[in-house]
């Protein structure tokens, strides 16, 4: 799966990639800002399957923004990363769902494995802890 990470923070976003390529991702980023994304999502070659878009970005920049423009002009699906889980209720809606921080390496990997079943149509077989999944349509089973 190739994704995009968006994520200001020097530490978690270069460790989020390690761990993804770790699993075999494809991992674009990680960038820090909203207007680099969508840079980077408007080179068709470059398009994600799912954009992990955080929700404080560089310059006090909303993630939430960034996923509602991924969505609506890009039709990149996104999973919001915050540290607060009431934040992730504003993302209802336009996101995936959101992973709460902190989190550990397998549940990252959980989380967008999960992801990529909603994506593909079924129930996810192990979301983890951390991850909310919003409500979706009816999925098969």
């Amino acid at each position: 799966m190739k994704l995009l990470i968006v994520e200001d923070d020097p530490l978690i976003g270069p460790s989020m990639k390690v761990v993804l390529r770790q699993y075999g991702h494809s991992v674009i980023g990680p960038v820090r800002t909203a207007a680099k994304a969508l840079r980077v999502v408007e080179r068709g070659s470059l398009r994600p399957d799912l954009a992990l878009v955080d929700y404080h970005l560089a310059g006090g920049e909303n993630g939430l923004s960034l996923v509602r423009a991924l969505k609506e002009q890009h039709g990149v699906p996104a999973l919001l990363v915050t540290g607060y889980d009431h934040r992730g209720e504003e993302a209802r809606g336009i996101a995936l769902g959101c992973l709460v921080k902190p989190f550990l390496p397998e549940a990252l990997e959980q989380a967008v494995a999960a992801a990529e079943e909603v994506l593909a149509g079924h129930r996810p077989s192990f979301p983890p802890a951390a991850l909310i999944l919003f409500d979706r349509p009816p999925l098969a089973a």
